[in-house]
C-alpha cells in the first residue's frame, strides 16, 4: 500500500465508535477511544441531516430550515447502519437520516 494513503485508510477503518450514548437524551456522545469523545446536541445532529427530505437530491442544496427544528429535540432511537454509520430518530418524528461515522469525526460540536 502507498504509504501516503495509510493515514487516510486508518481514519476510515477506525471510524467506528466504541460506544454511542444518547437514547432519550438531548445530546449524543460518540466515544471513539479512551481519549477521544465527541458530544453533539440532538438539535445539531438533526440540522446536519443529509437525507432527501433535508437536502435536495438534484441540487445538493439544504432545504431544511434550522429555525423549524425545536431546540428541545431529543433522540428517540438509534440503530447502527452497517459498520459505517448510525440512523438516529428524533422526537420531531424525523427518522430517515444516516450519519456516517467518518463525517461525524470531522464535525465540530457546537458549544
Amino acid at each position: 500500500m502507498d504509504e501516503t494513503l495509510l493515514p487516510i485508510y486508518k481514519r476510515l477503518i477506525m471510524a467506528m465508535p466504541l460506544e454511542i450514548i444518547g437514547l432519550g437524551k438531548d445530546s449524543v456522545e460518540f466515544v471513539w477511544d479512551e481519549s477521544e469523545k465527541q458530544t453533539f446536541s440532538a438539535w445539531q445532529l438533526r440540522v446536519a441531516c443529509n437525507c432527501a427530505h433535508c437536502v435536495s437530491e438534484i441540487t445538493g442544496e439544504r432545504t431544511l430550515d434550522p429555525n423549524s427544528i425545536a431546540k428541545a429535540i431529543t433522540v428517540t432511537n438509534m440503530e447502527l447502519v452497517g459498520n459505517y454509520g448510525v440512523s438516529i430518530h428524533f422526537s420531531d418524528s424525523h427518522t430517515t437520516g444516516i450519519y456516517r461515522f467518518a463525517a461525524l469525526k470531522d464535525m465540530t460540536p457546537y458549544g
